[in-house]
């Protein structure tokens, strides 16, 4: 790829615009990136709560599959910005947000971030722990270490990381397939039973899943020159629904033949000595994995304080954000660890209610209003053309966040229109609907923007 993106230094861009002549590589490698994004333990967790709520295998795989499969072009539309704007995905909802106004959106993916990135951690803990009987909370801090690193180093180290990783875990979870269809029973396969509210709560896991990856897609596709737009679409798309729907319908497999919801614990059993060896691997699998939350937390850092302090990058910049955040996640780590099921399905529900309306908005701007059409200099300049605040945007995000609250049913709260229709949680699309709606019509009668006709206008691809 470009000249910042290679894996003998380190890289030296985190929130910056990359310049058309530092780009490069092929699209094909975003399949290699978001498969093994996906082949961890985390994606059969989320499997497993398809069968933990109540619906049977063959239910719950469908519901799978169709939330993955739709959640995932709404990600895949999200990584072929990149190439059309070269900047980090977040850095681009300064055109929607304002250069000021997009730190909101910006502290919800942080968060996100951390989160996964401690979700990620706590199965790393708990399969190393779990076999080998090391104690979890050394585990972790231990395994920090090389995933601090890797982000420090960058995009090109990650993505080679990546394929090799892929080619390598795609073996590990075709055995762990097999060694499961070895075991399963129509009995387990049909214990469970089907509700129409569990049925649309899976569908929403897996959307959830995928849209989660939509904050920081395009920090990885931005390298990619503009012409590759269509072919980033295609090879994520490719890569982040196959991944995650075999492994989380494997997950829901596995879940059917526990007692307590222990999917790692379950593993370890199904193979004796070498369902451990399977554990570790998948444990440590994670290591690799987790370095792009931390990757894409520290872009995310840096570009809420270059909303308000004008800096570049430097390579001790980034080792420093980075062992920050690296902190950040061993603490809620070693916290969350002891409720981590729970702690899990409730942090996934807190996540679908604040990013669907971001990507809504974000979308609908880019896609159907603007023709894709943005000058990514101007997102860099407070006085651009986008403004420093766009408090419409933000009313209409906010707006459309409380207006999911009615329907949604989490283990903290349940609203009463989900009281009403049998405990349905149709926040997630409820909340499409109505930021689409809001964002749309709002766009369409305040046309008159000077800043809206310049940006429609621009070509810049």
């Amino acid at each position: 790829m470009g000249e910042n993106n290679n894996t003998s230094s380190i890289e030296n861009k985190s929130y910056e615009y990359i310049p058309l002549e530092e780009r490069g590589g092929s699209p094909r490698q975003f399949f290699f990136t978001w498969f093994a994004a996906n082949t961890v333990s985390t994606t059969l967790v989320t499997g497993a709560l398809a069968i933990i709520v109540g619906l049977n295998f063959w239910w719950g795989s469908l519901a799978l599959i169709l939330g993955n499969s739709f959640g995932a072009v709404i990600t895949s539309l999200h990584s072929a910005q990149g190439p059309k704007i070269g900047t980090p995905q977040m850095v681009q909802s300064r055109a929607q947000f304002g250069y000021y106004g997009v730190a909101l959106p910006m502290i919800i993916a942080f968060i996100m971030y951390v989160g996964y990135g401690s979700t990620n951690t706590v199965l790393v803990g708990q399969g190393i722990n779990e076999t080998l009987g090391i104690n979890l909370n050394a585990v972790i801090i231990i395994a920090m270490v090389p995933m601090v690193l890797l982000a420090i180093y960058g995009q090109g180290i990650i993505e080679r990381s990546m394929k090799i990783y892929t080619i390598f875990y795609a073996a590990v979870f075709l055995v762990l397939n097999i060694i499961v269809i070895s075991q399963l029973s129509m009995e387990v396969l049909n214990k469970g039973s089907f509700s129409f509210g569990q049925f649309l709560l899976v569908i929403s896991l897996g959307i959830t899943w995928q849209i989660t990856y939509g904050p920081y897609v395009s920090d990885h596709s931005r390298y990619m020159h503009p012409d590759n737009a269509k072919r980033t679409f295609l090879y994520t798309y490719l890569g982040i629904n196959l991944s995650s729907t075999w492994l989380m319908i494997l997950g829901a497999a596995v879940a059917t033949m526990t007692v307590n919801g222990n999917v790692m614990a379950q593993i370890k059993d199904l193979g004796s000595s070498f369902g451990s060896l399977i554990v570790i691997l998948l444990a440590l699998g994670l290591i690799v994995v987790n370095s792009l939350n931390i990757y894409g937390a520290g872009i995310i850092a840096l570009s809420i304080a270059s909303n308000f302090i004008k800096f570049q990058t430097t390579i001790k910049l980034r080792v420093i954000t980075s062992a920050v955040i690296g902190a950040l996640i061993v603490l809620f780590s070693t916290v969350g660890a002891n409720n981590f099921m729970s702690n899990f399905q409730i942090y996934l529900g807190f996540i679908l209610f604040f990013i669907i309306p971001w990507s809504v908005i974000t979308l609908t701007d880019f896609y159907i209003l603007k023709h894709t059409n943005y000058d990514p200099r101007e997102l860099m300049e407070k006085d651009g053309i986008f403004g420093k605040l766009n408090k419409s945007t933000l009313i209409i995000y906010l707006l459309t966040v409380m207006c999911q609250i009615p329907f949604i049913n989490t283990e903290i709260y349940q609203g009463p229109v989900s009281k009403m229709i049998g405990g349905t949680d149709v926040a997630w699309l409820v909340g499409i609907v109505i930021g689409f709606s809001l964002y749309f019509v709002w766009s369409k009668i305040t046309t008159d923007s000077p800043a809206l006709k310049k940006a429609s206008n621009i070509d810049f691809s």
